[in-house]
């Protein structure tokens, strides 16, 4: 009989096992949006350059193929086309047809970053125009919030990175637009987001692929919470094999569970504490065994490879006109690291010129130091031969998740929740629609 006994309670505790596992898995609902999904205004553009639009499909006042430019007019719009001008308060574009699409030329993108630039972009929804401050004319896209994170996903990882990578970064990209809807963190008079590095990048229908489609439509409605509530899911491409805190980045935002660690880019999530300067010029220049890494036989994508390491050159004249700016402070001498993330990450240095000395706090006020801006704030410095050599680690802010990481565990068959669980810790998943 004990055979037959200890038999049945081991199946019993298996059975309360797989149930106790199931129901952490388990995606509850909440209320946040009474189960509907909500439209996001989205601001694509916010510049003084004239905006040229062509319409792809039927308008409604526009046909196929026809074109108009708008610009900036006093305190109005000066709209230019079909053989007509108009002066307006603001222009309203729709459609009567499901998805129909128009081009914008040159949208700026990255701007104040080094891969700054313009493209044409493919814009579906509702698209006003408005005159802003300072003259600016401000483009706002409104759509549906799934429709927006399929202009958002392969954007910001690629939309050939595996699907379960896809699917981590659409939960990931919802949570935080779901984030800036209730909590207006980054909205203005006529927005909720923005569609760059500040926020998230959107670009429209630009680079959609079916992958990244399908991964916005099989977590439909998923984002991350704590206590019920959704967090800011923040990601960054490459971490450099460790995460930061992130009240060291961004000191005046919530501190909710996930950022409470910095850790490395490992399975065992280790904190290293790489504060020290000797520490970090030895993992800066090592190759550790972390997921990001794209030298250890993961396959990671292009964008990844050149930014687990990196280096810059100045001459002490480049870098001294550089950083002081229009201040007149003499040659760069030195600079003085003060303060150090568990990442590594600089988060206050003092520059030392031979007239006077700057401090610079925070991690990406010290990385827009240069130009172009640094890929992170984690590097060491060299000075010789009248030269200042930069070898740094990562690109971003190294808080949340690691985009070149997810595209690894992905790889090596984790699904999407399990990326999320590494990256997001004591996070739970939860349904809004």
């Amino acid at each position: 009989m004990n055979k037959y006994f200890w038999a049945i309670l081991s199946t019993l505790i298996a059975i309360l096992l797989i149930s106790c596992q199931s129901s952490n898995n388990k995606i509850q609902k909440s209320d946040l949006f009474s189960n509907e999904e909500p439209n996001v205004k989205v601001r694509i553009i916010n510049s003084l350059i004239p905006i040229e639009i062509k319409f792809l499909d039927e308008w409604n006042s526009f046909n196929r193929n026809d074109s108009i430019i708008v610009y900036s007019k006093d305190e109005k719009i000066l709209v230019e086309g079909l053989n007509n001008e108009k002066l307006l308060d603001s222009l309203i574009l729709t459609s009567d047809l499901a998805r129909a699409q128009l081009e914008i030329k040159n949208v700026p993108y990255g701007v104040g970053w080094w891969w700054e630039g313009k493209e044409d972009r493919i814009y579906e929804g509702k698209i006003s125009i408005y005159k802003g401050e300072n003259k600016n004319l401000e483009v706002v896209v409104e759509l549906p919030l799934e429709e927006y994170l399929k202009g958002v996903v392969p954007y910001e990882i690629g939309g050939d990175s595996p699907l379960e990578a896809l699917k981590a970064q659409a939960v990931a990209a919802r949570s935080e637009a779901v984030v800036a809807l209730t909590s207006n963190l980054y909205g203005g008079k006529y927005h909720d987001l923005t569609s760059d590095v500040e926020c998230q990048v959107f670009s429209g229908n630009k680079k959609r692929t079916a992958d990244s489609d399908k991964a916005v439509e099989e977590t439909q409605g998923i984002i991350l919470s704590v206590d019920g509530k959704p967090i800011n899911a923040y990601y960054a491409s490459n971490c450099g094999g460790h995460s930061e805190y992130i009240k060291n980045v961004w000191p005046d935002r919530p501190e909710v569970n996930p950022y409470q660690y910095a850790l490395s880019d490992t399975r065992e999530r280790t904190n290293l504490d790489l504060s020290s300067e000797e520490k970090v010029r030895e993992w800066i220049f090592s190759e550790p065994d972390v997921f990001c890494n794209p030298n250890l036989g993961t396959a990671l994508p292009d964008w990844s490879k050149n930014n687990f390491r990196w280096r810059k050159e100045f001459t002490t004249e480049e870098i001294s006109t550089m950083i002081s700016g229009e201040k007149d402070l003499g040659k760069l001498l030195d600079i003085q690291i003060l303060k150090r993330g568990a990442s590594g990450r600089i988060y206050s240095a003092k520059f030392i010129f031979e007239k006077d000395e700057m401090q610079v706090d925070g991690e990406l006020a010290i990385r827009q130091l240069f130009q172009p801006s640094l890929r992170s704030s984690c590097f060491v410095i060299d000075i010789k031969e009248n030269k200042f050599v930069l070898n740094g680690a990562g690109w971003g802010h190294g808080v949340g998740m690691c985009q070149s990481g997810a595209v690894a565990h992905a790889k090596m068959g984790s699904n999407f929740k399990e990326i999320l669980k590494h990256y997001y810790m004591q996070t739970d998943l939860i349904l809004l629609y």
